[in-house]
């Protein structure tokens, strides 16, 4: 009699080999970014192994065959995958920044065997103020900073990996940075990073390069950087900054910011104009910024401050702190807990799976949430709408003793308390609703929650 073999046989040697194809290839230098899909779309590997159990199942029936579908073996990998991806999920959105030991991208043969030699470079060249200026740079920090004069003042690190000095010194003569004039555009950049790649030539991991640069206080950026911290400060004109794997911080800057991150801190302080952040995979944190702010993030804390106009801020699996908005606040989350304070605009929050906290707010509020505690409180009596819709949590609204406004409270299967008299009440075995007027005039508050307790309390 022939033995049947499991297809979850098949199926984990094929992962296995999905897995060391993606390292080999991570390892030959192209950019592949394993940690973000590890914590996402673990549990495909169960939905795989699960579709080949049916398989094996008519199978071992249509040949007659009793076994279990599961071993002893299968199960105890099983309940470890089990364990394993849900402490990798829960690891990752508590702190983004475990992913980093991931972050192998830019390591090759030569950082096991070659030797580092560093080598310097200076270059000035003379600069128009208030010229657009594009500086690329792939392996390294950049930071740049303001001079008084109308120059630009490049000082260059290079770390070059080779096997000795004599080898060191002969690829750094062949790894050189310029500054090109283009009109009123100018450029900094290696030969290395101006396509002097060609297909056979040595990689660019093997040159690293940190950048000092000393620009004229009026220039307008455009940063292209992907390994290495970014540092901009106390510059006129709007900027532009693209970074992919490194801490970004840009302080002190007359105009506007647009920045891109993937995976590194982000720092943002001292804007005049509307700052545009976009991050992934590490912490944001934005200001004292004189116009709008927009920050779309999706692994990592948000904490945003001193806003003058509006603030719009999306993230999924970490907190969101804001304090002190002038204008308007979206606050467009899933799985993370929300923070709020001293608002003045209208504020539209939307969290699934944690607590939502808003403290003086000054205007309309509408607040949808699934899983999660909701409260909200005001410093003075509300003035425009307030609309809570809710599933899974208790609802706490606190309102000064001299609010005036008009309610409509329910909930399914909760209860509901007020330190507000005169109100109607209306009971069910399943529901329960509080309606009616207090003072007199004011607006509208809604209030409606599937499963949890409301209380509506009066602050002195």
């Amino acid at each position: 009699m022939s033995v049947r073999r499991s297809a979850g046989v098949i199926f984990w040697g094929l992962t296995l080999v999905t897995i060391g194809v993606l390292l080999l290839v991570h390892n030959l230098g192209y950019r592949l970014q394993i940690w973000p899909y590890v914590v996402r779309y673990w549990p495909a590997l169960l939905i795989g192994w699960g579709l080949l159990k049916f398989v094996d199942y008519f199978r071992f029936r249509h040949a007659g065959d009793n076994r279990p579908l599961f071993s002893g073996g299968e199960v105890a990998l099983l309940i470890f995958v089990i364990f394993a991806g849900s402490a990798i999920t829960t690891a990752a959105n508590v702190s983004p920044d475990l992913g980093n030991i991931f972050e192998i991208g830019d390591i090759d043969l030569w950082d096991i065997t070659g030797n580092s030699y560093t080598f310097d470079e200076h270059q000035e060249s003379p600069v128009l103020a208030g010229s657009e200026i594009e500086i690329a740079n792939s392996f390294g920090n950049v930071e740049i900073k303001p001079t008084d004069s109308d120059s630009v003042i490049l000082d260059v690190k290079k770390t070059v990996r080779a096997s000795s000095r004599e080898e060191a010194e002969r690829l750094e003569k062949d790894f050189t940075f310029s500054i090109t004039n283009n009109g009123s555009r100018y450029r900094i950049a290696s030969n290395k990073d101006n396509g002097g790649f060609s297909e056979h030539s040595i990689p660019r991991q093997r040159f690293k390069s940190s950048l000092i640069i000393q620009l004229p206080k009026r220039s307008a950026l455009h940063v292209d950087n992907r390994y290495g911290r970014v540092s901009v400060d106390d510059l006129t004109g709007n900027q532009e900054i693209s970074n992919r794997y490194g801490d970004v911080d840009v302080r002190n800057i007359s105009g506007s910011l647009r920045l891109d991150n993937r995976n590194g801190n982000v720092a943002v302080q001292d804007v005049s104009d509307s700052v545009v952040i976009s991050n992934r995979y590490s912490n944001t944190t934005a200001k004292n910024v004189g116009g709008n702010l927009e920050i779309d993030t999706r692994n990592g804390s948000v904490d945003a401050s001193d806003i003058k106009g509006n603030a719009t801020i999306t993230n999924s699996y970490a907190p969101i702190n804001v304090e002190n908005v002038q204008g308007q606040l979206t606050i467009n989350g899933r799985n993370n807990g929300v923070d709020v304070q001293h608002v003045q605009g209208d504020i539209t929050a939307n969290s699934s799976y944690q607590n939502i906290n808003i403290r003086d707010a000054r205007a309309a509020v509408a607040i949808s949430s699934r899983n999660g505690d909701l409260t909200l409180s005001f410093d003075t009596p509300p003035q425009k709408d307030i609309v809570i819709t809710a599933r899974y949590g208790s609802v706490t609204l606190e309102l000064p003793s001299s609010s005036s406004f008009v309610i409509d409270a329910r909930t399914e299967y909760g209860q509901i308390d007020s330190d507000f008299d005169g109100l109607n009440r209306d009971s069910t075995n399943r529901s329960k609703a509080v309606t009616g007027q207090v003072g007199r005039g004011g607006p509208k508050i809604t209030i409606d929650l599937r499963n949890g307790d409301i209380h509506l309390g009066r602050k002195a």
